[in-house]
């Protein structure tokens, strides 16, 4: 070898040695940290999301109960209202009233002067002038008929004159009376719009704290969506190969229940429309509530397809049974089997947690026949 070539080859060779642990592969136990580390930020992440599902559904009820204030407050509006608008009809009636009874007084009053005019002038021995000229008894007393009538006439005058200023004084009272209670039913008006205003604004801010979260809920979904796609993706990869196409279905159609001693369902299988968002979604399986650590158990023979983590189903495990059937475990806080493992029923595959995307400690257990979910129950 040329001499000249040595010295850069033993410089290459050093160089690499000294560069190369750098990018040695990770040891076991800095594995089992960074594991510890992603499931801690999993637990947060958790934590964080139930902490904010408690608060939206706070946040729901609240709106909820504005709601019911809101639409209380437009009743006592609507009422108000209407006592206004039968006050101002009672004051406009009141008014017409007035304006009669002062067209009426005028009249009454005129005639009253003309009258008033006319004693002045000829003053009370007038109508004695006129009984006395009478030209007989019979002529006397129909003249002092005639003069009671005419002050018969004067009085009922007078009288009229008094009555029409009393009706007129008592419209008067009335209408300023209608306009106080009208001003106070206005203030009551004034302050149920005001408390209106303010439990609207209220509602509308809950509104819009909800709607800014509803981008993150439905994101949520979109991703338990891309957990089911890439579950069912990772089934049909592992259904492929010779060992799992070889295995047969034992079982007569009935599967064991996966939890000893807890049976609790918090969650049922089916299409579920959503508080917030208001979208439909299908629960592909049963939640069983169970405390972590909770020994799970294979539901019936079989030969494991996949055992890992998937984003939304957290640490899971499916079983392929034979016949079409498999069986999905979810949210496990910890996995005891391998894929292509065979398993027995009965057998601990896993223990309960609540990774992925779970608010509480549960196993979420699925059926399939022939890749389609069903309903669980009808097979336990």
């Amino acid at each position: 070898m040329n001499r000249k070539i040595l010295p850069l080859v033993f410089s290459v060779l050093f160089a690499f040695n000294a560069i190369s642990p750098a990018y040695a592969a990770k040891s076991i136990n800095d594995l089992k940290n960074d594991l510890s580390s992603n499931q801690k930020k999993v637990e947060n992440t958790k934590k964080a999301i139930k902490s904010k599902q408690s608060e939206k559904n706070d946040q729901t009820e609240k709106k909820n109960q504005l709601d019911i204030e809101i639409s209380g407050l437009q009743d006592d509006i609507d009422e108000v209202q209407s006592v206004i608008n039968e006050k101002n009809a009672e004051i406009n009636q009141k008014n017409g009233e007035i304006a009669e009874l002062n067209t009426s007084i005028k009249k009454t009053d005129k005639q009253l002067k003309k009258r008033m005019k006319v004693m002045y002038e000829n003053g009370t021995s007038s109508y004695l002038e006129l009984i006395f000229q009478a030209k007989g008894l019979s002529d006397m007393f129909t003249r002092i008929s005639i003069v009671e009538d005419i002050l018969k006439h004067d009085k009922g005058m007078i009288n009229k004159y008094q009555s029409q200023i009393e009706k007129l004084t008592a419209a008067k009272q009335m209408v300023e009376n209608e306009k106080n209670e009208q001003l106070e039913a206005k203030q009551i008006l004034q302050q149920k719009q005001s408390q209106m205003k303010t439990k609207k604004a209220e509602k509308e801010q809950i509104i819009q704290s909800l709607s800014s979260d509803i981008e993150a809920l439905k994101k949520q979904e979109e991703e338990a969506e891309k957990a089911e796609k890439q579950i069912q993706a990772q089934i049909k990869a592992a259904m492929q190969k010779p060992a799992q196409k070889a295995v047969k279905y034992t079982g007569n159609g009935k599967f064991l229940w996966p939890l000893a001693s807890y049976s609790s369902i918090s969650s049922e299988y089916g299409y579920r429309i959503h508080p917030i968002t208001k979208t439909k979604k299908l629960h592909a399986g049963i939640d069983i509530a169970a405390p972590a650590g909770t020994a799970i158990y294979a539901a019936e023979d079989g030969v494991v397809l996949t055992s890992g983590w998937n984003s939304g189903y957290g640490y899971c495990v499916t079983i392929n049974h034979g016949g079409g059937y498999v069986t999905l475990y979810g949210h496990c806080s910890s996995l005891l089997v391998s894929a292509g493992q065979s398993v027995k029923k009965g057998q601990i595959i896993a223990k309960v947690g609540s990774t992925g995307n779970s608010t509480g400690n549960h196993l979420h257990f699925e059926v399939k026949v022939n890749g389609a979910a069903v309903n669980p129950r009808g097979y336990l």
